[in-house]
């Protein structure tokens, strides 16, 4: 296997010297085998910026539903269009003059991307946040990772299959003092296309387990927390990003009449399922599937939620737009717990821009727009919370670098930055979820 046991942990920027970081362990890595192998051609599409104010709910859900929307952020959406026809389209929907050309040639960009691909893959000086994994090497990192810290680690092989019969590996990660833990859950890569998601999940693994026993914030943590980590939500998904399309967003199950591929896992989930925000046309980036939880990989999910509740706080991570969304998606009315919802939504904001001065936002969801059926409101929602031990999950999706100018084409550079912002994110939301708990 290429990837090595050994790890790196990179330290944070000064703004957040405060924290100490563990450097053992220093390691390289050389893929030059590079599994990559796009299938799909972007030639004559761009992305469009569109200013949504005034525009009509309904018209964002169209958008949304109808066009790949890349992006919704505080007053704009970033829309793909494949043809002129599409860019005519979209334009017809926003006020005179509210669309500009974020992308003008999507193919260019994408293989700027690659580009950057290979080279951060066959530097032999690299190390290992600084390049991409595939699902193979990252199920590896997760194993060894494990091998590496065997008294504060727990790898479950596989929560489940998905439809291609790909495992869903688990990682449980707390320190070695006794008595009960409380749980924090922590999801990656539900959307194909988002690799920073996958990638800044192992930087807050990474950075746990080597400084456990070293930094006192962390021993304190995980002596009283447990983590629980599922690297892959859509692990069909992701694979078909690096064979075939890599702005694939959805699953890889087959649909009734054939005609289109996939279901979108975030709006898949038995919590308003079919609501809105969310569509009934199987090629839609947006598909909800023909029920809630119809789909293996959102199966797996809830099951293992649920035999490891109480879990008092859970995050999605996606990219991209720099956002800390807490419910409600699938409504506008304030979530019970919105006070403190909120509260820790800033917090997690104000700690990450501290590290590089990067601005991230804190909202509800559906201040974006409506959304139904997501892995957020689930987590918050009544099926995940029902009967077990009273306590409700703060639900939270975070959106990741950047807001536009590469999107998902993420250059690798971006990986340790991106994990170093998330670092103090991530601890003061286990902190703070396991110490203000939720209960209905």
């Amino acid at each position: 296997m290429a990837i090595l046991k050994t790890l790196v942990v990179v330290a944070l920027a000064a703004s957040a010297s405060a924290l100490v970081v563990k450097q053992d362990h220093v390691s390289h890595v050389s893929l030059p085998n590079v599994k990559y192998n796009r299938t799909v051609s972007y030639q004559g599409q761009q992305v469009l910026r569109c200013q949504t104010d005034g525009t009509a709910e309904v018209d964002l859900e169209r958008i949304a539903n109808d066009f790949d929307m890349m992006a919704n952020s505080g007053g704009f959406v970033d829309v793909r269009t494949k043809t002129s026809a599409e860019v005519d389209t979209i334009n017809k929907v926003f006020a005179a003059n509210a669309c500009t050309v974020l992308i003008p040639d999507m193919e260019a960009a994408m293989q700027e991307f690659e580009r950057d691909l290979v080279n951060s893959r066959t530097n032999s000086q690299a190390e290992w946040f600084e390049a991409y994994h595939t699902y193979d090497e990252i199920v590896g990192w997760y194993s060894d990772i494990a091998d590496e810290f065997p008294l504060i680690t727990k790898l479950v092989p596989s929560i489940g299959r998905s439809f291609n019969g790909l495992d869903m590996p688990a990682l449980h990660i707390t320190g070695t003092a006794t008595g009960a833990k409380k749980n924090v859950w922590f999801q990656c890569q539900i959307h194909a296309r988002e690799w920073i998601s996958g990638a800044t999940c192992m930087y807050i693994v990474n950075y746990l387990a080597n400084n456990y026993n070293v930094d006192s914030r962390v021993t304190t943590l995980l002596n009283e927390v447990e983590l629980i980590v599922v690297p892959f939500v859509n692990p069909d998904g992701y694979e078909y990003t690096w064979s075939n399309e890599r702005l694939w967003r959805k699953n890889r199950s087959p649909n009734a009449d054939n005609s289109c591929v996939g279901t979108d896992l975030n709006r898949n989930y038995n919590d308003h399922w079919g609501e809105g925000g969310s569509s009934s046309n199987p090629c839609s980036d947006t598909y909800m599937g023909t029920g809630a939880a119809s789909e293996a990989e959102t199966r797996n999910i809830n099951e293992y939620f649920l035999l490891n509740q109480p879990i008092y706080g859970s995050i999605d991570w996606h990219a991209y737009s720099q956002l800390m969304l807490r419910p409600y998606g699938w409504s506008r009315s304030a979530a019970p717990d919105e006070a403190m919802s909120k509260e820790i939504g800033d917090k997690m904001r104000d700690a990450a821009r501290a590290v590089n001065g990067l601005s991230y936002t804190s909202q509800p969801s559906v201040d974006l727009y409506i959304t139904t059926g997501s892995a957020s409101d689930w987590f918050y929602g009544e099926e995940a919370s029902a009967g077990r031990g009273s306590v409700r999950s703060y639900g939270f999706t975070i959106e990741l670098r950047d807001t536009g100018r590469f999107g998902f084409q993420l250059p690798a550079s971006e990986i340790i930055p991106q994990g170093q912002e998330m670092i103090p994110a991530a601890l003061d939301f286990m902190e703070f979820t396991t110490q203000n708990p939720l209960y209905y």
